[in-house]
This record gives structure tokens, sequence and C-alpha cells, in this order.
């Protein structure tokens, strides 16, 4: 079904008359431009017009973005909202996923093409909450005869159980959104996989990856907890480590820690002391020149495995974590290695290895995994993920995971 015969009207607020021109002069042959340079403006034009999607800035003078979309919420429940910003704002994407249920989180300066993917998805997502919405009032015509007592207690059970999962559901997004996309890896890496299966809905783990000049820099973290609180972290640790790389000329993957450390331990407010939380980081890092065709690794618990000629070598990492320790002052290591084309790099958190199953109720345990890699490293990389894949399902049987699971792996 074609959902665009007609220009779907979006709303763009921004209290910067240049950045209004830009996105009218990009966008007004694709979609029906409504602008406001204020969020008053944009309240203006929502009870005038329908509106699909809604695009704000956050730094806007009288009223931020996140409030402007915690805002319209009950008058336009329907509207998908999305936000700009061109600061790495930690509490503003932890406020976005609570009170402006924002469905993506993008930062300046955006790119037409990544820009209109967004636009076009969430569209695609209004649509479907439309017919959603309309089978779902079919429905309710079809089961008049039920007992209203039983109808309304239903719908009442449904409603609360909706709530809690699109609050979550929510979070997911601004996750996943966080993440780096996988059409970005595959033009690093084509041959690579990414084995992701959180325990619950979000995770604590994550991975992030990102090319400057002909370097690139590749993390696969762990983060205290999992599920929402885990979740939380993972934001933080996305965010903290996209500023360290970002102001960092030059790169060394145990600085990079270093200073990631150092920033974990501001935004928590940790101190040391005895009661207080001791939320922190696992991570292996590694940075790929693709020059010198040299491996520079340093990780926080977590190693790096590089097979090579069907030799399997393991880079472990430092015994601390990335946040606040004993030897919070002790600098991680650097480890270095060459590569040749086609040897494979493999990084992962401890939830693979840590899985209980087997006949006798035992963790998988990282020697296993070594073998499992090493033996079908010579596999298409999408095959290895399969194997990978039915592997730890078959291990845990009926037992519940009990972490959540993430492994990358790369051709180079």
């Amino acid at each position: 079904m074609n959902h665009f015969k007609s220009l779907s009207p979006i709303l763009y607020v921004d209290d910067e008359e240049d950045n209004l021109i830009v996105f009218n002069s990009t966008f007004r042959r694709d979609y029906e431009i409504h602008l406001a340079s204020s969020a008053r403006i944009g309240l203006e034009i929502l009870k005038k017009h329908e509106i699909h999607v809604i695009i704000t800035d956050q730094r806007m003078p009288e009223m931020t973005g996140i409030q402007f979309l915690e805002r319209i919420i009950p008058d336009y429940p329907d509207c998908i909202r999305m936000i700009l910003t061109g600061f790495s704002d930690i509490e503003a994407i932890i406020q976005s996923i609570n009170t402006g249920r924002v469905y993506r989180y993008i930062t300046k300066p955006w790119s037409k093409e990544e820009l209109k993917i967004n636009i076009d998805k969430a569209l695609e997502i209004f649509h479907l909450r439309e017919e959603n919405r309309k089978l779902i009032e079919d429905l309710k015509e079809a089961n008049q005869t039920l007992e209203q007592k039983v109808f309304d207690r239903t719908k009442q059970i449904e409603a609360q159980k909706m709530e809690i999962m699109d609050s979550i559901h929510y979070a997911s997004k601004i996750q996943q959104a966080l993440l780096p996309p996988f059409e970005n890896i595959k033009k690093l890496f084509p041959e690579y996989f990414i084995l992701n299966q959180p325990r619950d809905i979000v995770s604590g783990d994550f991975y992030w990856l990102i090319r400057k000049n002909n370097k690139v820099v590749a993390a696969v973290a762990d983060c205290t907890g999992h599920g929402v609180p885990g979740a939380f972290m993972s934001i933080l640790g996305i965010t903290l480590l996209s500023e360290v790389v970002n102001e960092t000329d030059t790169l060394i993957t145990s600085e990079i820690l270093n200073q990631l450390r150092l920033k974990v331990i501001k935004a928590l407010h940790q101190s040391g002391k005895q009661k207080e939380t001791r939320d922190g980081i696992e991570m292996a890092l590694c940075l790929i020149d693709l020059n010198e065709k040299k491996i520079q690794y340093s990780g926080a618990f977590r190693p790096l495995y590089l097979i090579k000629d069907n030799n399997l070598t393991e880079l472990k990492g430092d015994l601390m974590p990335i946040g606040v320790y004993p030897d919070a002052d002790e600098s991680f290591t650097t480890q270095e290695l060459q590569y040749e084309k086609g040897d494979h790099l493999y990084l992962s958190t401890d939830g693979f290895s840590d899985q209980i199953g087997g006949s006798d109720r035992k963790t998988f345990r990282s020697r296993r995994l070594k073998n499992l890699l090493l033996e079908n490293c010579s596999k298409p990389m999408n095959e290895q993920k399969a194997i990978l894949e039915k592997t730890i399902e078959d291990w845990r049987c009926n037992i519940e995971q009990v972490d959540d699971i993430l492994i990358l792996g790369i051709k180079i």
C-alpha cells in the first residue's frame, strides 16, 4: 500500500532562521513543510494543521525542544517526535526518553540522506499506527456483544501493559539510534557480523565504530547491569566515548580508556566512598591502522581475539574497569600486533561465555568460545554468526538468558 500519494506534513522548529531555510530548501519537494522559529509558533501551527512528524531543535530560548515535545504529547499523541542537537547532552537524551517520547535523537550537522531515511521511517510508523488504530476500532465493533465489564477490565490491563512497554521500547529506539548504522560498518568492513542479543528489550552492552583518517576505532562494551539501568549506562558510555575520540588528535587506545574513565567518574559523581554506586564499564577497544596494517588494543577486563593462519592470539585487558576503582590513577596499557588481509578480529562481552547451560548446567566458558571461533573462522561471516546463535541456543536449552550477549566479528 502506498502511503505517500500526497506530501506528508512535517513541522520543523528551530530558532535559527538559516536552519529553517536550509531545511525547507532541502526537503520541500519531498514533504509538506511547516516552519516555526519558536515553540510558541509551533503550537499555533499544530492547532491549524494536521502534522505527522515533528522535528525540533533542542537548544531554543523560552522553551527547549524536550519541553516542547513533552507539552504536545497530551494533545497530539500520534505525532512522531524527533529532536536535533549539536551537543553531546546525556541529560537531554535521558530526559527525551522519559518525557518527550522521542523516536530519533539526531546530532548536528545532519546529512540529507540520513535525515530523510529517518523521516521516511517515522512516516511509515505513523501510517502503520493509523492502520493499527483502524483495525482496533473494527475489532471493537465486532466484539460489542462481549460483557462490558470484562471488556473494560481487559482494556485497562492492556493500556497499563502498553504504557510500560512503550516506555521501554522508546528507550530501545533511542539506544539503537546511537549505535553505528549497519551500512556504515559495511563500508568499513564488507565482511563482518554483530551478534547482539539483549537479555531484555534494552541492553547494557554496546558496540561502537568510527573512522578517523585511515584509522578505525572499534569497541565492544559491557556496562554495569542490564535492562533499563544498563541501557542508561550504555547511552552514557556511547556519548562519552564519542566525545573522547572526537576530541583526540593522536589516537592511542590506552589514553582513550584513561580519558573515558575520567569522564565516567565525573558524570556519575564517583568519589570511591564505600556506600556509593560502583557502576562502570568493561570494554575491549582496538584501533586498526589501515596504512600500517597494525592493531592497537587496550582493554578493561575484556579481551581481543585475532585469528591468523588458523592460529588464535588472545590479547587480555587490564584487570580494572572504566569507572571508580582503587587503582583508578593507574594507566591502561596498550598492546600492538601486525595484521594481514584476511585476518579475523573478534571483540566480545562476557554474556556468551557466562551463559549457563549444557547437561551439567555450567557456564559456556571462554575456552569453548575461542575453540568455536577457531573452528569456523574460514566460513563466511554470516555463517559464523548463525553458528554462534545456534550454539548458544542449544547450550542454554530451556534455561533463561542470564546476561546480554554481544560479539563483533570482522574480517579485515
